[in-house]
């Protein structure tokens, strides 16, 4: 026998025009139960959900699936709000997150900030909870979502003040301090830049203000030529070039993230400076291409993978049961390759 929750056609095709009203008429029913027989909810005895099931049969009825989400008030589906996809970590990131959501069998719904329509894009009409990623969506918007209850949670960032929005984080702090530790304990590095991230970010904050902090530990002055814009590899090149054509002295670099370290190892390549003889780098987050390059980069890895499944999870636990995690805060580590100098 067919699951009560299918809706089963004749061979003739589906006829568009049969309602669940005709359904019910036909099997000497109420609208009621052949909605609780389609949504296997609620008490009908086997004669009546066998009735119902002969009535859909002889009709042709079709569900409605989006009336029925509707009816329901449930979309099936979780947004994504993320400020840009341009970077390798969120092309790999983002399949993190669909693959997560599939597997909590959810569609993903993705959007790019908008400040001005973000509530259109995402929201009730379209999903049952949402993830933002970093500051795509800025705090009185994220005020006006919490007061409306709506289930949201922050990704690689933690709640506004006076806020109670779960999240999901990671060390950045720990992270980046054992890297300039690593680069000033192990190789004796004392001028070492800084390519900085996306200003408003805080993982771009707080991996800045580790860097500052692990170098005042040391006694080693910061100085404010050596941190430079490095959002992409584009820029972090681009920044890398300047310091050296100013003759700034460093030799070392600290790349915000992978894809900055890899732009200022093509800007010192092009330069004729040698990685790492010449200047060590490291990187943060151990994207696939960090293994590969000559010399292979040494990094801090990130738990990507289990920040996007640990958030999907916590979502779904959001929307279904009004409870999540009011912080994940997931530790990092460090992974020496060739380009600080290490010999690995």
């Amino acid at each position: 026998m067919k699951s009560s929750s299918e809706a089963v056609t004749t061979s003739a095709g589906p006829r568009p025009s049969v309602r669940m009203e005709d359904v019910a008429r036909h099997a000497g029913v109420s609208p009621a139960t052949v909605s609780r027989v389609l949504n296997d909810r609620g008490k009908c005895s086997a004669e009546t959900r066998e009735r119902v099931l002969a009535a859909i049969r002889d009709l042709g009825y079709v569900v409605n699936a989006a009336a029925r989400s509707l009816a329901q008030g449930k979309t099936g589906a979780l947004g994504l709000l993320l400020p840009a996809v341009s970077t390798d970590f969120m092309s790999s990131f983002l399949q993190i997150v669909a693959g997560a959501a599939t597997d909590e069998g959810y569609d993903l719904l993705i959007a790019l900030r908008s400040e001005g329509s973000q509530r259109r894009m995402l929201g009730r009409h379209n999903t049952d909870g949402v993830l933002i990623f970093g500051g795509a969506m800025g705090d009185p918007s994220l005020r006006r979502l919490s007061s409306e209850g709506f289930p949201a949670l922050l990704l690689y960032r933690s709640s506004p003040q006076g806020l109670s929005l779960p999240s999901v984080v990671i060390d950045n702090e720990a992270g980046v301090r054992a890297a300039v530790d690593h680069l000033i304990e192990a190789h004796g590095r004392r001028r070492i830049a800084f390519l900085r991230g996306r200003p408003g970010s805080e993982d771009a904050a707080r991996r800045e203000e580790a860097y500052r902090e692990s170098l005042a530990r040391h006694g080693v002055p910061v100085d404010p030529q050596l941190c430079r814009a490095g959002l992409s590899a584009e820029e972090a090149r681009a920044s890398t070039v300047a310091l050296l054509r100013e003759r700034a002295a460093f030799d070392a670099v600290v790349g915000w993230c992978d894809g900055a370290a890899i732009g200022a190892i093509d800007a010192l390549r092009s330069e004729g400076m040698r990685v790492p003889a010449d200047v060590s780098v490291v990187g943060f987050d151990d994207i696939s291409p960090a293994r590969h390059l000559d010399p292979a980069l040494t990094t801090v890895r990130a738990p990507t993978e289990l920040v996007g499944r640990l958030a999907v999870r916590e979502l779904v636990q959001l929307i279904q049961r009004g409870v999540a995690e009011p912080q994940a805060r997931l530790p990092v580590e460090l992974i020496v390759r060739r380009s600080c100098g290490c010999a690995r």
